[in-house]
């Protein structure tokens, strides 16, 4: 059977000409799930004193799913408790949580579970500072690796080689 050449022409200029009538028609496609826009605390900021609470901002309405909790933010300080309450309020795209005392400085992880206006859950994370010059695992310098002395190695040669001269010793008198 013998595929006709205008059949292969209209297969393929089909879609091109679709694309093209969408793309100069103002037809507007869908967009992605939401994204974050802004963050107070923002992303890799620096705060000198603790938060009381964090807001973020994304670019589409959230959406409250009846009585489960499908939004939510969690907020763990430097050594990794959790420091944000469970009172996260929605109110059109921004989500807000209470964050409960913290006297750990250094980084602090923002963890976010959110439903998008189209209905897809979207997850992110993102840091900050608590303590204004604190140390994060970025600025942590690894310590000098102390050589072993030359003695070790020495010791080490001449046991291998006397091994193996005593095995070549042994395997010679017992084939004579």
């Amino acid at each position: 059977m013998r595929v006709q050449p205008k059949t292969i022409l209209v297969k393929i200029v089909s879609p091109l000409v679709m694309a093209t009538l969408i793309a100069f028609s103002g037809i507007t496609v869908a967009q992605a799930h939401t994204k974050l826009i802004s963050a107070n605390p923002a992303a890799a900021s620096e705060v000198s004193e603790w938060p009381t609470q964090i807001t973020l901002e994304f670019d589409e309405e959230l959406q409250n799913l009846g009585d489960e909790k499908a939004n939510f933010v969690v907020v763990n300080n430097a050594v990794g408790d959790q420091v944000s309450e469970s009172d996260e309020q929605i109110s059109g795209n921004t989500i807000t949580v209470t964050l409960s005392a913290n006297e750990v400085k250094g980084p602090v992880l923002v963890f976010y579970h959110v439903v998008s206006g189209d209905g897809h859950p979207v997850e992110g994370e993102y840091k900050f500072t608590y303590g204004v010059g604190e140390v994060t695992a970025q600025g942590v310098e690894e310590p000098e690796s102390t050589s072993l002395p030359i003695g070790i190695y020495i010791a080490s040669a001449v046991f291998i080689i006397s091994g193996l001269f005593f095995s070549i010793f042994a395997y010679r008198r017992r084939n004579k």
